[in-house]
């Protein structure tokens, strides 16, 4: 496990910036289709990927039964979906990104405190609140204004704490039944969620499938592709680091990757998001050198 724990740290930030890039994809075909249609595809796709995944590399079943709300982890990625859609509409990107920043930090940081559905515990000692200080100012820096909007606000932190409590579900379900089974029990799921929404909302099917043909395989195809690498590699990572580092970690790679895209399509750097990420990563790098002097220090003699 020791060796596998430096390899967890390097990759989480890469996931992060697969992260950025999936909704990139799946941004730009929910403005060819629509969201709820775009929903649709990228489930059915994700679905069918990780349905010939298992085809190629079968998961030897597992015994046991777990409580049911661990299959409950591709019904909270919709409702991320649709929290994330209003709080950007509403507040604007830095804003809504800021918050669901902050809503992700509190939430890793209750979980690794609480043990939060059987997740081993990392408690918060007061050493390490000048690193959580660091990285809320790390996401205060992001945010161009502040403005009042509670129910837009809300549905900001939503779109925050949500996909962490997907990914506890989907990666405790990926470590007693298979990381590849979980991930399509994920798609399963938000396929189910999907398909209700659409029969009670009724979008124009019709219309949006010359739009699909329209907007190409990569776009057709490519986020849900990402989706499903970004859904396994989860369900490895999340159980084996404290969920805050695992939150600030992708948070990194997403940040660093969107200043990246931003400068590669404006031709010049943000540098408000850039500060807010290098103070962020400050205070998980605060936070990782208190973790390694807390084991590394020999223990007190009674």
């Amino acid at each position: 496990m020791g060796r596998v724990l430096p390899f967890l740290y390097a990759a989480a930030p890469l996931v992060g910036a697969l992260i950025t890039l999936m909704n990139g994809v799946n941004s730009r075909l929910s403005n060819r289709v629509g969201y709820l249609v775009a929903a649709l595809v990228i489930h059915l796709v994700g679905l069918a990927a990780v349905s010939l995944v298992l085809l190629v590399r079968p998961e030897e079943k597992r015994p046991g039964r777990l409580p049911a709300y661990y299959y409950l982890g591709g019904f909270v990625g919709v409702g991320t979906v649709f929290a994330s859609s209003y709080a950007f509409s509403a507040l604007g990107a830095s804003l809504a990104v800021a918050i669901a920043l902050l809503g992700q930090t509190i939430f890793s940081i209750t979980v690794d405190a609480t043990g939060f559905l059987g997740r081993k515990k990392f408690p918060l000692g007061l050493r390490g609140l000048p690193g959580v200080a660091l990285a809320i100012a790390g996401v205060a820096i992001m945010a161009e204004n502040w403005r009042t909007d509670v129910p837009a606000m809300l549905a900001a932190l939503a779109g925050g704490v949500l996909p962490g409590l997907s990914f506890i579900l989907n990666s405790e379900l990926g470590r007693a039944k298979g990381i590849f089974r979980s991930t399509r029990v994920n798609f399963i799921a938000g396929l189910a969620t999907t398909l209700v929404l659409v029969a009670a909302l009724r979008p124009p099917l019709a219309v949006a499938l010359p739009a699909i043909a329209e907007a190409g395989p990569v776009l057709a195809t490519g986020g849900a592709l990402m989706g499903v690498a970004m859904t396994a590699s989860m369900n490895f990572i999340f159980p084996r680091i404290p969920a805050f580092s695992a939150t600030l970690l992708l948070f990194s790679g997403q940040a660093l990757t969107g200043v990246l895209v931003d400068y590669a399509s404006a031709g010049a750097l943000d540098a408000r998001k850039l500060v807010g990420t290098l103070v962020l990563l400050a205070g998980l790098a605060i936070n990782a050198l208190i973790s390694n002097r807390k084991k590394t220090a020999p223990p007190r003699e009674p």
